[in-house]
C-alpha cells in the first residue's frame, strides 16, 4: 500500500518539475481522450521499463561480485533480479538497491527536457516506475536502521543481514 502514497508524491513532484523547469502548465491526465491502442503501448513501455531496472540490479550485482551467478524472473507478479548467496556490504547493497532508481529517473528527465518525449508520458511513467520502487526503498531504510559494519546476503526470498565482526 506504501506504492499509492509514494505514486502521489512523485506524481506532483514531477509536475512540479515541468511546471519550473520546462514551463508546462498543461498536464493533464484523463482516461477517456486516449486509445486503447495507446494504453497498451503505455504499458509494454512500462514492462519494458521495468525489466531494464531488473537489469541494472543485475548489472550492480555483477560490478561488486564478479563471479557470482545472477538470476532474474518473476514471482508473484513481480519481476526481480537476485545473486543467491552472495554477500555485499551495506553500502554495496544500498548502491544495487538505488541505482535502478536514480538511473532510470535521471534518463527520463534528460528525454523529458530534451523533448524527447511528451511531458505527460515523462509525468505518468517516472511517477509509476518510482512508485514500483517502493522495495528499494524500503530495503535501503531497513540497511540505514543498521549501525556498524554489516553484511547483507541476497536470497530469493529478500535478504539476510549479518553483524560483520
Amino acid at each position: 500500500m506504501a506504492s499509492i502514497p509514494l505514486f502521489i508524491f512523485f506524481l506532483i513532484l514531477f509536475i512540479m518539475y515541468t511546471y519550473i523547469f520546462l514551463e508546462n502548465k498543461d498536464y493533464s491526465f484523463s482516461l477517456n481522450n486516449g486509445s486503447f491502442i495507446g494504453f497498451i503501448l503505455f504499458f509494454l513501455l512500462y514492462f519494458l521499463l521495468i525489466v531494464f531496472h531488473e537489469l541494472i540490479h543485475g548489472l550492480f550485482f555483477k560490478v561488486f561480485k564478479k563471479d557470482r551467478k545472477v538470476k532474474f524472473g518473476f514471482k508473484n507478479g513481480f519481476a526481480y533480479a537476485t545473486s543467491p548467496h552472495s554477500f555485499y556490504s551495506k553500502g554495496k547493497f544500498i548502491w544495487i538497491c538505488l541505482t535502478p532508481f536514480t538511473f532510470i529517473t535521471l534518463i527520463l528527465l534528460s528525454a523529458v527536457s530534451l523533448g524527447f518525449i511528451p511531458v505527460n508520458l515523462f509525468v505518468n511513467m517516472a511517477s509509476l516506475h518510482a512508485a514500483a520502487c517502493v522495495g528499494d526503498f524500503y530495503w535501503v531504510f531497513l540497511l540505514s536502521r543498521h549501525p556498524g559494519n554489516i553484511l547483507v546476503e541476497d536470497t530469493e526470498q529478500g535478504m539476510t543481514v549479518y553483524l560483520n565482526n
